[in-house]
């Protein structure tokens, strides 16, 4: 007997485009680092004129480490004859002379991972706020918090919204979502004004920056820029220590909280932001020089900052959790798919992350992959992400897909997804249906939903299916005008603490539901948008069509094939299938465990004891999923002819002989 399987070919593609490192590895991941940082420059004092002479030669190098509570200096080396204060080093030549001067400082620094934390709504407008912010609230020469375009667009963002941490959010995740991060001539030379980055809706961080602080300046927020040095994993970088910006923004009772929009980082800058600098407008020099000379020219050199790591703490647990859940772990080719994301918020303060989804190239992503998610303390919230299989696949193969949702710091979870051929299909309207329009109801997650229904449904014994499915308030507030949904028979209900609502339908059960069926429910009221899916499969009998492709004619002494193609002309896959053919002479069995697709068997035979009329018999014997047995059989002619006396005599008693047989 020969046995066929069907082959199963797992394909675990590649995402392409996505670096992902392991948490030893992960610099964002540490409770501390210690870095090492270079910060040198030199300046060429040339002669330009006769009679050149130098008198005076100073230096401020105001790009210099700021301790705070999350940053110390362990230790500073000067380079050149200077002092250092607590935000800069000062450099001053006795008896200068033509030629090159070389100055910086070499410092340890201890990085630690904190943030000023906000723990409590704060309202917004702010009022009563002291002068010393003053500067902090009025336009710059980059900043133009004053321009018109600035201001309205502010309002339109902050409309109606009394959290001031939800305020200063909303500007931020607009900035990352509109503003494409993009190195162009201008914004390498000089960092541009804020009102130009709104207009151009391009830019790198100093001005991404620019307009988010311009923004929250318009309404009233105290907002400055931060300059300094961050780790980036980004291939747009030959280097990974990149000079960089962010913003602080002021919470009364709290202090100054980083937000850097650039990194997706929220109300936190992660470990390997180094902080050099804060001030009212990116454009404040780095660098400034005073020289009292003759016919001299003064030539400085690029500000060179070298960082490494010396050592790295612990790794951290992470205070916002992410899991996912998918709609359906197996789908039919051409589908659908909901992939959801769940975020827990473990701390008692804000949060906020930024999440991305990765799949393989194969795999279409509908909707929006990166979004950014404030959780208020101890909240829990999801968000959802779409995405299609190919329909151009082979039915002769499983597809194994990995889906991955990464966070900003490169954390992640990772599950899978498979299709092949027989899985449900979910169109996209269905899923329009079961994907949540308002994230923000984040007591969805307090009630849940149950269906009690079979998943395996057979024609031949059902017609007439009851199924019950509920809706539990787990919460702790009552939920009223709850519009709760089974399929499209929808029902106003009231659903007070810890209590439940039924609804129950028949399901007709006919030959036009063969085939995956969906049971689609949601609750929704002002509170709450809860949306889900159950499957079952109604199943018909398994039912086969062969066809047999077999000679009608053959000589004697010649090879000849028989071929049976079996292809499946039922939902229900029939199992268990065995085929025998038999003829003069011989019997040939095929053992094959399910029939998905076409599946073709050839038989060359030869040196058979042919008559001039030979019968080949096919019996093909399967079962269905309860082990019901169900057979088909077909008996072939073959006529035989032969060229010479001696093979004609051979077919006359094969003749005989099958006679007696």
């Amino acid at each position: 007997m020969k046995k066929i399987t069907k082959s199963v070919i797992f394909l675990f593609l590649l995402v392409s485009g996505i670096f992902f490192v392991s948490a030893d590895n992960n610099l964002y991941l540490y409770n501390e680092l210690t870095l090492q940082l270079d910060v040198t420059n030199s300046i060429e004092l040339v002669k330009d004129g006769g009679g050149a002479t130098v008198k005076e030669l100073e230096t401020e190098l105001l790009l210099y480490p700021q301790v705070d509570y999350r940053q110390q200096i362990m230790a500073l080396e000067m380079f050149g004859p200077g002092e250092e204060s607590e935000t800069k080093t000062s450099y001053e030549w006795d008896d200068p002379e033509l030629g090159s001067y070389n100055f910086g400082y070499s410092a340890t620094i201890k990085t630690e991972n904190e943030q000023k934390k906000v723990k409590t709504e704060i309202k917004f407008p702010l009022t009563n706020l002291d002068d010393e912010f003053e500067k902090y609230l009025g336009p710059t020469e980059t900043i133009d918090s004053d321009n018109a375009d600035i201001i309205a667009k502010a309002n339109e963002l902050v409309e109606g919204e009394d959290d001031l941490f939800k305020v200063v959010f909303n500007l931020a995740y607009w900035v990352e979502q509109n503003i494409n991060y993009e190195l162009t001539t201008l914004t390498a030379e000089s960092s541009q004004k804020a009102s130009w980055v709104l207009e151009n809706k391009n830019g790198v961080c100093d001005e991404m920056t620019s307009l988010f602080i311009a923004m929250a300046r318009s309404v009233g927020i105290p907002a400055r820029f931060v300059s300094g040095i961050s780790y980036t994993t980004s291939d747009l970088f030959d280097e990974k220590w990149q000079s960089h910006g962010w913003a602080e923004v002021y919470f009364p009772e709290v202090g100054w909280v980083s937000f850097d929009i650039t990194f997706g980082e929220y109300g936190y800058v992660d470990v390997t932001h180094i902080k050099l600098r804060e001030g009212a407008d990116p454009s404040e020099p780095a660098v400034t020089y005073k020289i009292l000379a003759n016919n001299v020219e003064l030539s400085p050199s690029a500000l060179e900052l070298n960082t490494q790591v010396s050592n790295k703490g612990f790794i951290v647990p992470e205070k916002l959790l992410i899991e996912m859940e998918l709609l359906s772990d197996e789908v039919g080719f051409g589908s659908y798919n909901l992939v959801k994301g769940i975020l827990k918020n473990t701390v008692d303060y804000y949060q906020a992350t930024t999440l991305q989804m990765a799949v393989p190239p194969e795999i279409e992503l509908v909707n929006e992959n990166k979004r950014t998610i404030l959780l208020h303390p101890d909240e829990v919230r999801e968000t959802y992400w779409v995405i299609k299989v190919p329909e151009n696949l082979d039915e002769n193969y499983w597809y194994q897909y990995p889906i991955i949702i990464y966070s900003e710091k490169n954390v992640s979870v990772q599950d899978q997804m498979k299709s092949y051929v027989g899985k449900s299909v979910y169109s996209k309207a269905e899923i329009e249906k079961l994907t949540v329009q308002d994230e923000e109801k984040s007591y969805s997650r307090k009630i849940s939903f149950n269906c009690d229904y079979p998943e395996k449904i057979f024609l031949n014994q059902e017609t007439n299916v009851t199924t019950k499915c509920t809706v539990k308030n787990s919460g702790n507030s009552i939920l009223s005008n709850l519009n709760f949904c089974l399929n499209d028979e929808c029902e106003l209900v009231e659903l007070p603490i810890n209590q439940e609502e039924s609804r129950i339908i028949n399901l007709e059960i006919n030959k036009s539901k063969v085939g995956w069926n969906k049971l689609l429910l949601s609750a929704e009221n002002e509170h709450v948008e809860k949306r889900t899916s159950y499957e079952y499969a109604v199943y018909d009998n398994p039912n086969l069509v062969i066809e047999t492709t077999a000679p009608r004619l053959v000589n004697y002494v010649d090879k000849f094939q028989i071929k049976i193609s079996i292809n499946k002309d039922s939902f229900q896959t029939p199992e268990n299938v065995v085929v025998d053919l038999s003829g003069p002479g011989f019997v040939n069995n095929w053992d094959i465990n399910k029939i998905d697709n076409e599946e073709t068997l050839a038989l060359e035979l030869n040196n058979l004891p042919l008559s001039k009329e030979n019968e080949f018999l096919i019996k093909i014997v399967w079962e269905d999923q309860n082990g019901e047995k169900y057979s088909y059989q077909e008996t072939v002619i073959v006529n035989a002819q032969a060229d010479s006396f001696k093979n004609k005599f051979k077919m006359f008693v094969n003749g005989i002989l099958k006679l007696f047989a």
